[in-house]
């Protein structure tokens, strides 16, 4: 207090001083640091004993709010006492006012300024002691991004420096200095950040991350088909633009078609492409199935009424026939699913019938009471319908599949029968063969339609080729024997006969047929919307489809 107050008397040529000393500003690093001191209002027309005054007045606010922990308001009276009395001990006030304010770097200029002006050299020691520890002081870095958890590197002019993980307590810590911090997370684009690093000092960095793009091309079939990205709509038929790398959900849908979901890759290389075909919901054979399972009621009813029934006018027999016919119906109705497809119907059909006419021919090798032809075709009915429930609970059922078997068992049958004009035995024979012929056509038609997938068309253009066959064969062996002998073709000629057209039939229906399930290109033409990177726009023609 007593230097400053015997210094007040050479305050003008104090201050003129203080302007020369100006250009020796502070330095940290290569950072040049402005001190409030260097930017004095100039004080025109005070005596000696005003300034006195007012410096005297400065320094005592200045001191209290310092013991106070009011290190700003300590800061704004020492530097207003200083361009008032350019003491060196007020420069390190000033210092020890920044320090606690946790500013080292102006606390440090403050301090060099103190070294070079002070004349006293306990002092000057003490606070070149100080500068050193204070300029060895680290600064920390945080960094949050979004989306988080980006890496974060700091290299100086040489080498990577440091490193940490964003939206984590990792922090970095760095000496002041200058330096390039990098963001970086798959898919975006990095950022790239200069750091200017003082002393001590917290550092908070936030970003938000561009996603970087790629390019995605569908088509789709049919060509007015709806296209959804990440469930929003972006075009009808075609798509061709730019979409945030990584994963994207691609959904096609239009009424009328089954809709279709995958997902696509969109890569920083090369344009992502799918082609995109919508199939055609599966036909319902619905209400074939309740016919069905009605015309099942009347014939079940029937057969019931028939075997319990007592007198001989077969009322009982249409009454539960009757009752038979309602019952089916009505549980056809309620119990079959609506999205029953016709290869199942027609498994459940196929096998109840076939079941029924085997039950039939076991029940008249066995007897001629037609109490015991109903019952044996009954249970056979009953054994089929339950076998095809079994088969089609194991999985769905193809209409080529169950085409296959219907296939089977019709030729099978015709074989069998055929065969029966052949060896023309005695009535037990000719239902022997006809089973027989029957159930050999119902494994080969299951063998088959396990091993191959065909389509139903296929397999009606494969009997209707047998059935030309067997009518050719027919017509040959009557022409034949006609022209040779004059006379009519015998029973056993003709069944040869028939049996070689309709095994070359057949034949040619199968191998004629070989291509009809291949696969067929179907384009139609598209008109795409592009737009470029510079932000033109145009039309891209071409012919879109899928096999």
């Amino acid at each position: 207090m007593t230097r400053l107050l015997a210094a007040c008397a050479g305050a003008v040529a104090a201050l003129t001083a203080t302007a020369a000393h100006a250009d020796d500003d502070g330095f940290i690093g290569r950072r040049r640091v402005a001190l409030e001191i260097d930017d004095c209002p100039p004080q025109p027309g005070l005596s000696p004993a005003e300034i006195k005054a007012r410096g005297a007045d400065h320094y005592d606010r200045g001191l209290v709010l310092y013991l106070q922990g009011d290190y700003p308001g300590s800061i704004a009276e020492f530097v207003s006492a200083y361009c008032l009395a350019p003491l060196p001990s007020l420069l390190k006030d000033i210092g020890q006012s920044y320090e606690r304010s946790v500013r080292f770097e102006r606390a440090i200029t403050y301090f060099e300024r103190y070294v070079m002006a002070t004349n006293d050299p306990v002092g000057r020691e003490n606070i070149v002691a100080r500068i050193q520890v204070l300029s060895r002081l680290a600064s920390t870095i945080r960094v949050a991004t979004e989306p988080p958890n980006a890496t974060i590197t700091v290299r100086d002019a040489r080498q990577t420096v440091a490193s940490a993980t964003a939206n984590t307590d990792d922090l970095i810590s760095l000496p002041a200095g200058s330096y390039t911090m990098q963001v970086e997370l798959p898919n975006y684009v990095p950022v790239e950040q200069p750091l200017t690093i003082g002393i001590g000092e917290p550092y908070s960095y936030s970003f938000r991350l561009q996603p970087r793009r790629g390019r995605l091309r569908i088509n789709a079939v049919p060509g007015d088909a709806r296209i959804l990205v990440d469930d929003r709509l972006v075009g009808q038929g075609s798509f061709d633009g730019e979409l945030d790398l990584g994963p994207h959900k691609i959904a096609v849908e239009q009424p009328g078609w089954l809709p279709t979901q995958q997902t696509i890759e969109v890569r920083d290389v090369g344009t992502a492409e799918a082609s995109i075909a919508l199939a055609r919901p599966p036909a319902t054979a619905r209400w074939m199935a309740i016919g069905g399972a009605t015309a099942y009621g009347l014939y079940a009813g029937a057969s019931i009424g028939a075997l319990v029934d007592t007198s001989d006018d077969g009322s009982t027999a249409a009454g539960t026939g009757l009752a038979g016919l309602v019952v089916g119906g009505i549980g056809g109705y309620l119990l079959i699913p609506e999205d029953i497809h016709y290869g199942t119907a027609s498994l459940l059909l196929t096998a109840t019938t076939a079941g029924a006419i085997g039950g039939f021919e076991l029940g008249l090798a066995l007897s001629d009471d037609s109490r015991v032809l109903t019952s044996t075709a009954l249970g056979g009915s009953v054994a089929g319908a339950t076998i095809a429930v079994l088969a089609a609970r194991q999985g769905e059922i193809g209409e080529g599949q169950a085409a296959i078997v219907n296939s089977g068992v019709l030729w099978g049958t015709v074989s069998g029968l055929l065969f029966t004009q052949v060896f023309a035995g005695s009535d037990r024979t000719d239902l022997a063969l006809t089973s027989a012929g029957s159930g050999l056509g119902l494994i080969t038609g299951v063998v088959l339609a396990r091993r191959y997938e065909i389509s139903r068309k296929r397999v009606i253009y494969i009997d209707l080729a047998g059935t030309a066959g067997l009518v050719a064969g027919l017509a040959v062996q009557n022409g034949a024997q006609s022209s040779s002998t004059g006379t009519s073709a015998s029973d056993e000629s003709r069944s040869h006969f028939t049996l070689a057209g309709m095994a070359i039939g057949l034949g040619l229906g199968v191998y004629l047929t070989r291509n009809l399930d291949a696969p067929v290109l179907r384009l139609q033409p598209t008109v795409t919307p592009v737009r470029d990177r510079a932000g033109g726009r145009g039309l891209v023609v071409g012919l879109g489809g899928a096999l």
